[in-house]
């Protein structure tokens, strides 16, 4: 517990949808390791597994938990597009390995993920095919723009605090390959804890997640590696309290101590040296509720990006609400402060109701992040605030709202918040896919139910062969729709 708190620097530490989603991949990974765990083969040599028995269950309880394990997966797939198939990767490898005895989930959990995908959340991939399935397969260029192309750049500090996070990344993980490595020494085989350890991994061949990928990596992995890297350093636990107090009187407890000071040290930097352009500044709040109020009937906000096609989540309290009413628009920064001339004109083309915000943590950001000077925004204010063309509606010191002293002509837009609910574009096929997408889950959750009430290591009923040859007609109707779906996409 100790190594895996010091670890958890990736920044997921707030209201997001992947800590929520997280805490249930924690829960599901939680309920299949300790109830639905599989017998597995037994090792040779007189090798025994790591993991503890698993306790008797009735059929009741077993029945409950299932229920459990699918209702925690069915609120993640909505919730988050890269957490269900982390979920799915990791129970489909448990299987296989004969880890976990629930040998039809991989298949239902699949479907509902891919159900969800391809035929709810289509409004969203439909619009963003290349960002979602365009980094499938490319698994060194991924890799290099969730590492290496971070690092590229910036400034030294902030190249510091990057290079920390992957030698701590790189610390866990070795910990853990030692700790698996100790255990096989010590005459124990560890198939579940490498599962959830190093399966994530596969998430660098599926896309680059906006060259984050290696951070989300790194933290769906981080249960397992901090389990394994404990392990290096106490390799016997679970075995006589002979060899137990051995390790208790062995270098052991030092060098968990020495590691994990190295890790709170590591922490430090890793999770709060970004802190000049990730903390929110009151005086940029204030700015954009300014904003917010002045945007009737609607508000166009330019924020200084160093690329405008590639860098477009900006530094600041963005988004809260009035999402129908502010549209943010990224302005190239000029690397030559004096020059704000573009800047103006970017105003000019927005349109009537347009701002231009400059925020300290737009700027740390610019400064740490892009290699622009300390003294960047300081000379950009005074060039700015020099031109009789723009006024200063805001004033901060965090942040400073310009817009055009005489703004251009024409009307301005009206708010257009879109529909209610998902838009989802239905044809015959879709519509029989998409039914017999709900079939299917509904036969397989069905057939893993009667699979769990029968006593463990008993064959399988003639009922549940049944819903399988049942399933099989309904599987190729939902991939020859997914297919039909996928080649008519305008």
């Amino acid at each position: 517990m100790w190594f895996f708190a010091l670890s958890g620097w990736v920044g997921q530490d707030y209201f997001s949808p992947q800590s929520f989603t997280y805490l249930l991949y924690l829960a599901f990974a939680a309920v299949l390791l300790r109830w639905f765990r599989g017998p597995g083969r037994p090792p040779p040599g007189g090798v025994v597994p790591g993991e503890a028995a698993v306790g008797a269950t009735t059929p009741g309880q077993r029945t409950v938990l299932l229920t459990v394990v699918l209702a925690l997966f069915a609120a993640v797939v909505p919730s988050h597009q890269l957490t269900p198939f982390v979920m799915l990767g990791v129970v489909a490898v448990l299987v296989v390995l004969g880890r976990c005895a629930l040998r039809g989930l991989p298949l239902l959990v699949g479907v509902v993920a891919v159900g969800w995908v391809c035929f709810l959340a289509e409004p969203y991939w439909s619009g963003h095919f290349d960002e979602l399935f365009g980094g499938i397969g490319g698994l060194g260029e991924n890799v290099t723009s969730s590492v290496t192309g971070r690092i590229e750049g910036g400034s030294a500090t902030h190249q510091l605090v990057l290079y920390t996070r992957v030698g701590l990344a790189g610390l866990v993980m070795g910990l853990a390959c030692w700790g698996w490595w100790r255990r096989r020494v010590a005459g124990y085989r560890e198939r579940a804890l490498p599962v959830l350890a190093f399966v994530p991994a596969a998430g660098f061949a599926l896309q680059a997640y906006g060259g984050e990928m290696a951070l989300r990596v790194f933290l769906f992995a981080l249960p397992g590696a901090a389990l394994l890297a404990a392990l290096a350093f106490f390799p016997r636990a679970g075995t006589s309290a002979e060899e137990r107090a051995w390790d208790q009187v062995s270098p052991a407890p030092l060098a968990a101590l020495l590691a994990g000071l190295v890790l709170v040290g590591g922490f430090l930097v890793a999770r709060w040296g970004n802190e000049a352009f990730e903390r929110v500044r009151p005086g940029e709040v204030a700015a954009v509720e300014w904003v917010y109020a002045h945007a009737e009937p609607t508000a166009r906000l330019l924020w200084l990006s160093e690329d405008p096609e590639e860098s477009v989540t900006p530094a600041l309290p963005w988004g809260s609400r009035a999402m129908e009413r502010v549209r943010y628009v990224p302005a190239a920064a000029p690397r030559d402060p004096v020059l704000v001339a573009p800047l103006a004109d970017a105003l000019r083309e927005a349109g009537p109701r347009s701002y231009l915000i400059v925020g300290r943590g737009q700027s740390a950001h610019l400064e740490l992040d892009a290699g622009y000077p300390t003294s960047w925004e300081r000379r950009l204010l005074a060039a700015l605030d020099a031109r009789d063309d723009l006024v200063a509606v805001v004033r901060d010191a965090d942040a400073s709202v310009y817009e055009l002293r005489d703004p251009p002509p024409g009307p301005v837009e009206a708010a257009a918040p879109g529909p209610p609910g998902p838009m989802v574009t239905w044809t015959p096929w879709s519509v029989l896919g998409a039914l017999s997408a709900g079939l299917l889950v509904l036969l397989l959750a069905v057939r893993e139910v009667l699979r769990v009430r029968a006593a463990p290591g008993s064959p399988a009923s003639p009922a549940v062969r049944g819903l399988f040859w049942f399933a099989v007609p309904l599987l190729v109707v939902v991939l020859a729709s997914l297919v039909h779906r996928f080649w008519t996409l305008a």
